[in-house]
């Protein structure tokens, strides 16, 4: 397979799934802020951070709103990550590629551009922004849905999943680290912070999956051992980290990708969680990050240099 074509699927995927888990941020955000009335600060400052565009944003504003943040997100095309690039870029690598790409899985992509590009040419309420991040979420899974559907399990497909499931670990920890964040601004009780993370299993379609797989009372700590360390949960960490090995292993079972994933894996599972201390844990997510990162630039070095 030439390096180009399998680089092309790896980053459609990623940014496919980027533009679903920054659509799933931004209405956990806006829903968070409602019911706790929390300021915009508070609310949109811990998402900016952890996505390293709080610097950029305020070059272009000078304080924090739900309106402008939201609207950086979905159209502005000088931030890297939003929904405007994201699914452009994701659009352009499927152009090269669309032979190897079920029919359907290209009608689902084409019909959620159309979407999107008719909604952000209008100046739009936070109602119809809020229905346009739905809309955003269906698409792309539904696009996902249709290649696992309908592609043979070959390396082309590997690829997609080796692409997916690395974003979606990224996004993951993204998430957690955002939810700590807010928790370290605001001097909210225990309760609400609890009705905070219950939220955040909500926003990724996780709380009842939580509730059949826990058996004991809702906690924090228990959440955040959900989000981490579960293996049966297709949006855990662990379980994403699972993935991403199999699929390396099957695209080439003798590199040292393999081996840095599984220390991954380890470091997640050692991790003993202890949410009184909100630094040690921020401090154990980057550390995270930073080996995704180092992990998709051996990936880039491996197979697409």
């Amino acid at each position: 397979m030439l390096s180009r074509r399998a680089k092309l699927l790896y980053w459609m995927s990623r940014y496919l799934e980027r533009s679903n888990f920054t659509s799933r941020l931004l209405i956990t955000t806006s829903e968070l802020q409602l019911d706790l009335a929390l300021e915009d600060e508070i609310s949109w400052k811990p998402l900016l951070t952890v996505m390293e565009l709080n610097k950029d944003y305020l070059k272009l504003n000078k304080k924090y709103s739900e309106r402008k943040i939201i609207d950086y997100f979905i159209k502005d095309k000088k931030n890297p990550s939003s929904l405007v690039n994201s699914l452009f870029c994701s659009k352009e690598n499927s152009l090269v590629v669309r032979d190897i790409l079920p029919e359907q899985s290209i009608l689902k992509l084409n019909e959620l551009l159309i979407t999107f590009n008719k909604s952000i040419i209008k100046k739009n309420s936070k109602k119809n922004n809020l229905k346009l991040l739905y809309k955003i979420i269906q698409g792309s899974q539904n696009f996902m849905y249709s290649t696992d559907l309908e592609m043979q399990r070959n390396i082309d497909y590997q690829f997609l999943r080796l692409g997916r499931f690395l974003e979606r670990t990224d996004m993951m920890i993204r998430i957690l680290q955002t939810q700590v964040l807010r928790s370290k601004q605001h001097k909210k009780g225990y309760e609400y912070l609890t009705l905070e993370w219950i939220n955040i299993l909500k926003s990724i379609s996780a709380f009842q999956a939580y509730r059949q797989y826990s058996q004991q009372d809702i906690s924090i700590s228990d959440i955040i051992y959900f989000f981490l360390k579960t293996n049966t949960f297709p949006r855990s960490i662990n379980w994403n980290l699972n993935q991403i090995e199999r699929a390396t292993y099957r695209i080439s079972k003798k590199n040292n990708l393999i081996r840095n994933v599984k220390e991954i894996k380890k470091d997640i599972n050692k991790y003993k969680i202890k949410t009184d201390n909100l630094d040690n844990f921020l401090l154990f997510l980057e550390k995270m990050l930073k080996k995704l990162n180092t992990l998709n630039n051996q990936i880039q070095k491996n197979y697409f240099s």
